[in-house]
């Protein structure tokens, strides 16, 4: 096979991807242990260490980047394959329906996690005692609502839109000047244009989970589907970055032990205490140093993947066959979990596995014994590309 030509069946994007909704459950496990969001993480326990902020950060900038570079792919691969209106369907069935279907259900679960959490546990974590108090008062106030963790989906929808309007709107001739540009050159713009996006909001950069769409992240992830839409129409273009993956990786260490080191020891949100926020200066730096991560560690994500994950193996097809679901059930289990484990007098590297793969096998296990049979199985466990 020539170098930079695509094999027919692209396993490493499948297997990548599997692997980006899986690593969810571990970043949201180590979120309850980390220092820097013991103020207000739902299952934030007494015990905390620094060494989840450095690993959980260090994930957070490039994970969803790279899920959105792949969901931009497999959207050229289905305009391209199946055409307008099969593409359409195929969006409705694994993105809309599991939208509509799981968001209440997640709903309801969490708010009884919460109150399951509010009984028994004593050690209760600042966002217990917040909510706590909300709830004595004579008329407590109303959530707005929330996509929860299913927000990239809410996302992709806006996405999609936006990729309609790009195919009506935008010449070809375009779109070969920008695939025609310099890799390198490319990587910096991308950063440039990461930059007022995540200046925009609280670092690291939150996930918008609120009901409205939010414009900064329909920018930022918005560049990252772009780029992937991109590699589909030309797959050479993936192969030119290839020579300078060990570069991205290293200039991405770098930039985030700079990031990492400028970050404020409290990461309360701006709305709560615009103190704990850096201003000006500090907080431009840090959105430098925090897009050029994501945009040079997700690159070198794929690139390695394409190196090291093209294969098909029986554990990476189950992978990817249950990553769907354990992505979108795992968090009212985890929280559960957590919440049973706050008063326990454990090791905190006990409490983060036990947590993690406690929520990873109940996952499983209600995937064989909710979907693998049902109906649900054709909405999440398609062939076809997301």
């Amino acid at each position: 096979m020539p170098h930079g030509v695509e094999p027919a069946r692209l396993f490493y994007l499948d297997n990548l991807r599997a692997l980006a909704m899986l690593a969810g459950l571990f970043f949201h496990a180590a979120l309850a242990y980390s220092p820097m969001l013991h103020s207000f993480w739902p299952s934030a326990d007494p015990k905390n260490h620094p060494l989840f902020d450095l690993v959980a950060w260090a994930s957070h900038l490039f994970r969803m980047p790279v899920f959105f570079l792949l969901a931009g792919f497999f959207c050229a691969l289905l305009l391209q394959k199946s055409g307008g209106r099969a593409f359409v369907k195929n969006r409705l069935l694994r993105i809309v329906l599991p939208l509509l279907i799981f968001l209440p259900l997640l709903w309801l679960a969490m708010a009884w996690v919460i109150k399951f959490a509010l009984v028994y546990v004593t050690q209760k974590p600042p966002f217990l005692l917040f909510v706590q108090a909300m709830m004595a008062q004579s008329e407590p106030p109303k959530l707005p609502l929330s996509t929860m963790h299913l927000w990239f989906l809410y996302h992709l929808l806006f996405l999609y839109l936006l990729t309609w309007c790009g195919r009506v709107l935008l010449s070809d001739n375009l779109l070969n000047k920008l695939r025609s540009i310099k890799p390198n050159q490319l990587l910096l713009l991308m950063i440039v244009a990461c930059v007022p996006a995540l200046y925009a909001v609280s670092v690291p950069f939150p996930a918008p989970e609120w009901i409205f769409p939010a414009l900064w992240a329909l920018w930022f992830y918005g560049l990252f589907f772009a780029l992937g839409y991109g590699f589909y129409r030309d797959p050479q273009w993936l192969a030119q970055f290839d020579p300078d993956r060990h570069l991205y990786l290293l200039i991405g260490a770098v930039s985030y032990a700079f990031y990492y080191y400028l970050l404020p020891a409290n990461l309360i949100p701006p709305g709560l205490n615009a103190d704990t926020q850096p201003q000006g200066l500090l907080k431009l730096s840090i959105t430098a140093f925090e897009a050029i991560c994501a945009v040079l560690w997700t690159l070198a994500a794929v690139l390695y993947a394409r190196r090291c994950l093209n294969i098909s193996s029986p554990l990476l097809r189950y992978m990817s066959k249950v990553s769907y679901w354990v992505y979108i059930v795992h968090l009212p289990l985890l929280f559960f979990i957590q919440f049973a484990l706050t008063d326990l007098v454990l090791p905190i590297g006990v409490k983060f596995l036990v947590s993690s793969l406690g929520t990873l096998a109940f996952s499983l296990l209600s995937f064989h014994l909710l979907v693998s049979w049902s109906w649900l199985a054709r909405m999440l466990t398609s062939d076809k590309k997301t």
